[in-house]
């Protein structure tokens, strides 16, 4: 979310943005309402909506309508408590002038506030039989104690009282307790499992969970993922759903990486290669799902946490790794951890390695894409070796609004889902040689979509990148250009068939009614972006 522009004469003492400003921003009743009920669709349904907002105060209303009752009791016990945490988080929020809450604003820069209820205690004096309105109110001696805190990148844990009225009678009274910390602050760093925080690693799994629900969605035209469904579970099967609705375009452009991410990773098996190291591995399924010969090796790695994760949901659905096939899991923090260092004494010198960084390089700024690549040179050192990756364009990241609407609608779709992009380059295999590596291959995901006319597919590219080389214009051995030739039927873009099963055999309720034994698949795929 950008920073509005401040008026010299409302500063406030600790944030240098005006209440005025922050208002117009985040928190104007009408402008936050809408957020809410976009992220929140049972709030649009029973017509919830804040009324009134000052720093530490709030006000919302539950109306009174059919959505919110039944023969029995007009407002239910559950829809008071629903009211409770959004206008108690809401007035929470207010003291973070200018800082977008993951889950309720569109964030556009690491700039964020995460927050979450950890307890509410409700006193329920007579049924509401009226528009139910609730006051949530943080004491004022707490206030600017809130705010320092915040600032400094400590957690916050705050109780707040709310009375609930209809008009002047008293319905009820509560206290919500509240979790608030800047999101940058909840990183750890290094990979201790005991020092990461809770949401972290939340948002990491869920994550994983998202970009295999999309997965899952894959109609079989470009690839098939038997696992997807089952990696992703219950909730990863309804963020996808839901945010696919949002961003169609999301779906296409997965399954365009993983076709081609898979043929690049077929050729390279088929020259000799035989050493995979995946960097943010997530749910990628690969070792699982593809044919592959004996003395295959991933190496797989990613934040420890998600890769525990990863294990238990292996190992619940019994599955077993392919004969001669070997993973490795490693665990990472790649904004304080060297590739090298972590892969030191693991990959063989005298041997191809393909790398694979896939769906996280939008997410670094750009000094630590550079600092990244740079480190990943290291493991090319053999002539044969590989590395893929993909790369959004600058300009559509740093000013969608000069683009189509196609492309403003899914830049604020990520935003929307807390996951903003950070950094694009308009000339990568330019910014990737400046790396000291060699892009031999570049390719948009429009290749994959010949009749569509939506201009979001040509800005998302696929490089292949070589490491040291004989001469200059050595081409890998491992390396084949990948070529792709539509069917001569109309190609469905990734969807959920109105019948619930996919071609694959894969149901939309997180299921799959394929085989989960481990047993190889012909088809392709695609990981998950958890960094």
């Amino acid at each position: 979310m950008k920073e509005a522009q401040v008026n010299v004469d409302e500063k406030s003492p600790l944030f240098e943005i005006s209440w005025k400003d922050d208002l117009a921003l985040r928190m104007d009743p009408p402008l936050v309402t809408n957020f809410m009920r976009e992220q929140i669709p049972v709030l649009d349904f029973v017509d919830w909506k804040v009324t009134s907002v000052r720093p530490g105060e709030v006000e919302t209303v539950l109306p009174l309508n059919p959505p919110s009752t039944n023969q029995h009791f007009t407002h239910q016990a559950a829809l008071i408590m629903l009211s409770a945490d959004y206008s108690g988080g809401t007035a929470l929020a207010t003291l973070f002038w200018g800082w977008p809450v993951v889950g309720v604003h569109p964030v556009d820069s690491p700039k964020s506030v995460s927050m979450w209820l950890l307890k509410v205690e409700m006193k329920y004096i007579r049924p509401s039989t009226a528009d139910l309105r609730v006051r949530a109110v943080i004491a004022p001696e707490r206030r600017e104690k809130i705010q320092r805190r915040f600032l400094a990148g400590k957690p916050i844990i705050e109780s707040l009282t709310m009375q609930f009225m209809n008009d002047d009678e008293l319905v009820a009274e509560g206290t919500c307790t509240y979790f608030a910390r800047q999101s940058t602050a909840l990183r750890s760093n290094g990979i201790d499992s005991s020092k990461v925080n809770s949401l972290y690693a939340l948002k990491l799994t869920s994550s994983a969970e998202m970009i295999a629900g999309v997965r899952a969605q894959e109609s079989g035209d470009l690839f098939v993922d038997p696992y997807a469904a089952d990696m992703a579970g219950q909730h990863g099967m309804a963020v996808a759903t839901r945010f696919c609705q949002r961003t169609p375009q999301l779906g296409p452009m997965v399954a365009a990486r993983t076709r081609h991410l898979d043929d690049v990773m077929k050729n390279f098996i088929a020259e000799g290669g035989r050493h995979i190291v995946n960097v943010g591995v997530g749910w990628d399924m690969r070792a699982f799902r593809m044919e592959l010969p004996e003395g295959t090796t991933f190496y797989e790695l990613d934040f420890p946490t998600t890769l525990d994760e990863r294990k238990l949901r292996i190992d619940q659905l019994g599955m077993m790794d392919q004969p001669g096939v070997v993973r490795h899991q490693l665990p990472i923090d790649l904004r304080t951890m060297s590739l090298q260092e972590t892969l030191a004494g693991h990959l063989p010198a005298d041997e191809p390695i393909l790398v694979i960084w896939e769906g996280m390089s939008m997410y670094f700024d750009e000094p630590g894409v550079t600092g990244i690549l740079k480190d990943m040179k290291s493991l090319l050192s053999h002539p044969d070796s590989l590395l893929w990756l993909d790369m959004v364009d600058r300009e559509p990241v740093v000013n969608p609004s000069a683009f189509s609407a196609s492309i403003q609608n899914f830049m604020r779709g990520m935003q929307v889902l807390g996951e903003p992009f950070t950094f694009g380059n308009d000339t990568p295999a330019e910014f990737i040689n400046q790396c000291g590596l060699r892009c031999i291959d570049v390719v948009t995901s429009d290749l994959y979509f010949p009749e569509s006319t939506d201009s979001v597919y040509s800005i998302y590219q696929f490089c292949t990148i070589a490491g040291a080389a004989v001469h200059e214009e050595y081409v890998p051995k491992t390396f084949r250009k990948v070529a792709y030739h539509a069917p001569s039927r109309t190609t469905p873009m990734p969807h959920f068939p109105a019948d619930g099963v996919h071609s694959n055999g894969v149901s939309t309720n997180g299921h799959s009614n394929g085989q989960a034994n481990g047993v190889p698949t012909n088809g392709n795929g695609v990981n998950s972006s958890t960094q």
